[in-house]
């Protein structure tokens, strides 16, 4: 199950990263772009928006997709557990250390259905599209 978690977020990321950019992020984009500070407090992000704690499986999901999505990181990147960002219609992940995040993206609706499958343990057979 891991390997297809694995192989399916790297699968995923790839087409995120040309899908959705910062400009299209909204209320997140001043954490999102080239000149954005490199960690935020996840107080900050909570003054803006809804914050939802991800499963340990979820936070698994978002750093294989994170690590995946270009440019390639050749590290693991800082944090012990995940949340999800909802304001005005866009959605952003972030990899959480502490009280910071250091690494976040924004995730289109098939990222976020694709992340509800993993937090409800949902897995397919061999073959089997889900």
């Amino acid at each position: 199950m891991k390997a297809s978690l694995f192989t399916a977020a790297l699968m995923t990321a790839t087409f995120a990263a040309s899908g959705v950019r910062a400009q299209d992020a909204g209320t997140f984009a001043q954490w999102l772009d080239a000149d954005s500070p490199k960690c935020m407090s996840v107080a900050d992000l909570k003054s803006v928006a809804s914050v939802i704690d991800l499963t340990p499986d979820q936070f698994q999901f978002v750093r294989a997709l994170y690590i995946a999505t270009p440019p390639v990181s050749r590290s693991l990147p800082p944090g012990d557990r995940a949340v999800m960002a909802h304001a005005g219609g866009a959605t952003m992940i972030a990899l959480v250390a502490g009280d910071q995040t250091c690494a976040r993206f924004l995730a289109p609706d098939f990222i976020l259905a694709m992340l509800m499958q993993v937090g409800e343990g949902e897995n397919g057979a061999v073959g089997e599209e889900m």
